[in-house]
């Protein structure tokens, strides 16, 4: 036998014990985390409790106001009993939501049009699946904006996607965006709920799992969703047109009646998943630390992207917003500072005036499989300034962000 036989069949052996999506999800959240609760509650969702003071300064009630509108809203048990820490009562999430639609609160989509960000780069290792994972928690955490978040993976090797799973039920939808996309011409998963009767609306509508906050939901990648540029190249050009266009065309406009900002993360490369991606984008958002094999590699990108985007069927025309972000920046280090300033001039204003610091609690916060947002102080993961470094320049970013997602995203019946 060959070393390429040995190889081939080394590969197969190791394709039959290659555990599935489904298999892979239910592990995950099978681990015990119970020295990660705090009275009796997810340390994640206890991170992100909110204080009674807190909740009736946002709906601008007065103390005795608002815990009467709690009281009645426990009687008819819309929210339930609050964690008593000290004497402060605090109340989840999934509380904070309830009563949230119960004020008739505005929402995003009450004055803005939902959008699709996509972060990408071509260079690895440039923070996009942090910096994805970031702001989507941070849009979904912002009280004001009210708006329901869907992330989405697309990276086969990556594993935001399952990071951000919370929880599973037995009639959860195992399906990647890959197998929705190829189904028209490969027999897969998708393809056996079409059998079984569902429509392609009420699959995609059901394949996000929640997180741990209840306004976000994530779609996740698998390994095997590298299969797409294959099939593509495979193809006629009219069945690649079909195939760019069915992200944009069929997964996007369901995910857009649920859902009001959809974040994906990509994977690096300049590949068909990629096009496809762009094509159903509103806005591209391009990470980059400040390092000069990064500024090179993103100037390639630069100029790949313009050629990519005017190959696409809506040549590019779709896309309403993008800019360049510095990532991981380390203020004290002068190297960094010359490539900033080189973006700065290249860039001009495609470059953004926010950045995310270099952080200790990025690392504090990924061993723990969370974003910077899900840690507090008080667990002493890292450091008070270096958790303030992280969480202040997030919000800056995610602020900036925001306010220009809105500027182009305002209904006009609205105005």
């Amino acid at each position: 036998m060959s070393i390429l036989d040995d190889i081939r069949t080394i590969g197969l052996k190791m394709k039959n014990e290659q555990a599935s999506l489904k298999e892979i999800i239910l592990e995950s959240s099978r681990i015990d985390v119970s020295d990660e609760q705090v009275d009796g509650l997810d340390r994640l969702i206890y991170n992100h409790c909110l204080n009674k003071k807190t909740l009736s300064d946002f709906f601008g009630k007065s103390r005795n106001t608002f815990s009467r509108i709690l009281s009645e809203l426990h009687e008819k048990k819309v929210i339930g009993e609050p964690i008593f820490q000290n004497k402060s009562h605090l109340y989840t999430r999934w509380d904070v939501q309830k009563i949230m639609e119960a004020m008739v609160t505005t929402q995003y989509r009450d004055m803005y049009l939902p959008r699709v960000i996509v972060t990408e780069n071509h260079k690895g290792g440039t923070g996009k699946s942090t910096t994805t994972a970031t702001l989507a928690t941070a849009a979904a955490l912002d009280l004001n904006l009210n708006a329901r978040i869907c992330v989405i993976d697309l990276d086969p090797q990556g594993s935001l996607g399952n990071n951000l799973i919370h929880s599973t039920s037995d009639d959860s939808v195992y399906l990647t965006i890959t197998d929705v996309l190829l189904s028209d011409i490969e027999d897969n998963d998708f393809t056996q709920y079409i059998k079984q009767g569902y429509t392609e609306e009420q699959i995609i509508g059901e394949m996000a799992f929640s997180t741990h906050l209840p306004n976000m939901d994530v779609i996740t990648a698998f390994p095997t969703d590298d299969r797409f540029t294959d099939k593509y190249w495979s193809l006629d050009k009219e069945a690649r047109f079909k195939l760019l266009t069915r992200f944009r065309d069929l997964v996007i406009p369901v995910l857009k009646e649920k859902y009001d900002l959809i974040f994906i993360d990509t994977p690096p490369q300049d590949s068909p998943i990629i096009w496809s991606t762009n094509e159903a984008a509103d806005a591209i958002l391009v990470p980059i630390t400040p390092r000069e094999y990064d500024f090179a590699s993103t100037t390639n990108y630069m100029i790949t992207i313009s050629d990519r985007l005017e190959q696409l069927p809506s040549k590019g025309e779709n896309i309403k917003w993008i800019n360049v972000l510095a990532v991981n920046v380390d203020d004290r280090s002068q190297h960094e500072i010359r490539t900033l300033n080189k973006l700065v001039r290249t860039v001009r204003d495609r470059f953004m005036t926010t950045n995310i610091k270099h952080s200790e609690a990025f690392v504090a916060a990924a061993e723990k499989g969370r974003t910077v947002l899900d840690i507090k102080k008080s667990e002493e993961l890292c450091s008070s300034k270096q958790y303030d470094i992280a969480e202040m320049s997030v919000q800056s970013v995610y602020q900036q962000l925001i306010n220009e997602i809105k500027s182009f995203s305002v209904r006009e019946d609205s105005k």
